[in-house]
């Protein structure tokens, strides 16, 4: 057990400095900070119970529905958190130079193992239980549940996230020791493959005939839950969980607990079978994974990657280098492009999905919440893709950081470059997004105006701020982007891209609510907050986008090497 203690007082002492490198910190940023996450967390807990309580008002089906939710969410949480856990481990447990130090020293395997199983659940979950817990809690404010559940809340969450960490680890070790490394993405790229073929195939034959058939928003909901009736199968883990939330919020305090212990002996007996392959599988993979082939280096023409230099000769030769570079570890990085193509088939599940609206959507009230959900729906994607991939970024050039200072390009133009070579396929995947989306739901000239604007300003909002943030909070000394990411700095840009969001929706969203649906307001006063909106909008945007970039690489240039 002197693992478990020498583990215990290293991760105290880091905690410990982390606290007392926050009390370092002017004050005014301590607070500000601080100030911005509360209302950013209370100001999601009062959307998702405005949410739930317009679902809970509906006539007979309020209450049914608002369950449903619940199921759909866990569900969905399950399945996420799992692909998230397989992503992260790969490099949490053996790309890791904390391993290799650990493994150097006179330490049980298998702690060292379970060790980094428990930071990959919480690498992989962290952003899901910031948003989760205010949904939970305004279900819990509608249902009027006693205080009992509140006090249960953080050990749910837990032991919900242990699950499919446990899963997802125990699948990434077998693979790791009895499959080459070099072919890992290769079955990852494939089984993605296979898995949305199926998908795009029982969608194609079952639930799209019978969403257009009824023709109106009763049919629709009816033919969508009905599709997702197995999310609640009483095998599946997703199930148990929100059943224990759905018991609890009817007063079923007997079913509830039930359902818990079930939870939770299962999550027990992975973590045991985690704990038994460990030790014959964890050590001897990871040795494997360190015995890779060797890959002969291509000749200068040859290569996509290598080609690129020469179509980029236009712009100065360390920006083109440089350009290069950041492709060709993007392309060799199994974590990014893994998590990139998940994002992908996301989206592309979600366009699919909205050929499915009735015709009934013509209703201005639903066509109104619509095009704003789906505003809403491609800006969060946006934040969650800039905060994950791309403030890494920096963090990510390492203890080679001091060879960028001494090279003939500046700071300035280093973060430039990474801005414009993010922005632009994000700002394509987005306009693409919505231009697909708006024409399926024919939005009106003007909805369908804004929606392509404000996507474009958030894809340069959100790239900037990442970035700069990025440079502004930078960890040469990790070489895990989950890790980097839910840092102090990655925190910071994840809170801030969300009430970005949410204000660049808000503002435009009150005034065609207000004019369009509840009629309470004059053409003018219309005109004037659209106005208005619209300065907001662009102020925002330069703020996020443009002031980051400025701090971050002047923090890099103050740098000493």
């Amino acid at each position: 057990m002197d693992g478990v203690r020498g583990i215990a007082f290293a991760r105290a002492r880091v905690l410990m400095n982390t606290i007392a490198g926050i009390r370092n910190e002017p004050l005014i940023k301590v607070v500000f900070i601080t100030t911005l996450t509360t209302a950013l967390w209370f100001g999601t807990l009062y959307l998702f119970h405005y949410g739930l309580s317009f679902f809970y008002g509906f006539p007979i089906i309020g209450p049914a529905l608002m369950d449903e939710a619940m199921y759909i969410f866990f569900a969905v949480l399950f399945i996420m958190l799992m692909l998230s856990a397989l992503i992260v481990s790969h490099s949490t447990l053996f790309n890791s130079a904390e391993v290799e130090f650990l493994f150097s020293k006179p330490m049980n395997h298998r702690i060292i193992y379970i060790y980094r199983l428990l930071q990959t659940g919480v690498f992989s979950s962290w952003a899901f239980l910031f948003l989760g817990l205010p949904l939970l809690i305004a279900y819990a404010l509608i249902k009027g549940v006693s205080a009992w559940f509140y006090l249960a809340l953080p050990a749910w969450f837990a032991m919900f996230v242990i699950l499919p960490t446990a899963l997802a680890c125990l699948a990434v070790l077998v693979m790791v020791r009895f499959f080459k490394y070099e072919r890992l993405k290769y079955y990852f790229i494939a089984i993605m493959a296979i898995t949305f073929m199926a998908l795009y195939w029982y969608y194609k034959t079952a639930i799209a005939p019978e969403a257009r058939a009824g023709g109106d928003i009763a049919h629709f909901m009816d033919t969508f839950l009905y599709h997702l009736r197995i999310l609640k199968h009483p095998f599946f883990p997703g199930y148990w969980m929100a059943s224990s939330i759905v018991k609890a919020g009817s007063g079923l305090a007997p079913q509830s607990w039930s359902y818990v212990f079930a939870y939770g002996a299962t999550a027990l007996v992975a973590l045991q079978l985690n704990w038994l392959a460990s030790g014959a599988l964890f050590h001897r993979g990871w040795l494997k994974s360190r015995n890779r082939s060797n890959r002969a280096i291509s000749h200068p023409d040859n290569g996509a990657t290598n080609r690129l230099l020469g179509y980029l000769s236009f712009l100065p030769r360390p920006t083109a280098a440089l350009i290069v570079k950041d492709v060709r570890i993007f392309a060799r990085d199994f974590n990014q492009y893994s998590q990139f193509l998940i994002y992908l088939a996301i989206l592309g599940v979600y366009i699919f999905n909205l050929r499915n609206i009735p015709a009934s959507v013509d209703n201005p009230y639903w066509k109104m919440i619509v095009v704003f959900l789906n505003l809403s729906a491609t800006s969060l994607v946006l934040a969650g893709f800039t905060v994950r991939f791309l403030f890494p970024q920096i963090s990510l050039e390492g203890n080679k950081i001091w060879m960028l200072g001494l090279a003939p390009i500046t700071f300035r133009k280093l973060v430039l470059q990474k801005f414009f070579l993010n922005f632009i396929p994000v700002l394509l995947i987005s306009e693409a997004l919505m231009v697909s989306t708006n024409l399926m739901l024919s939005t009106p000239p003007g909805l369908f105006f804004i929606s392509c604007s404000v996507a474009a300003m958030s894809s340069g909002g959100l790239v900037g701020l990442a970035l700069g943030l990025g440079s502004l909070y930078p960890n040469f000394r990790e070489d895990n982007p989950a890790r980097i990411v839910s840092g102090f700095g990655g925190t910071l840009n994840f809170v801030i891209a969300l009430g970005y969001v949410m204000l660049m929706i808000i503002v435009f969203a009150f005034p065609y609510f207000a004019y369009e649906i509840h009629y309470n307001i004059t053409k003018q006063t219309f005109s004037f907050l659209l106005s208005g909106a619209w300065a907001t909008a662009v102020l925002a945007t330069a703020a996020a986008g443009i002031l980051p970039m400025i701090a971050g690489y002047r923090k890099l240039h103050r740098m000493e090497f």
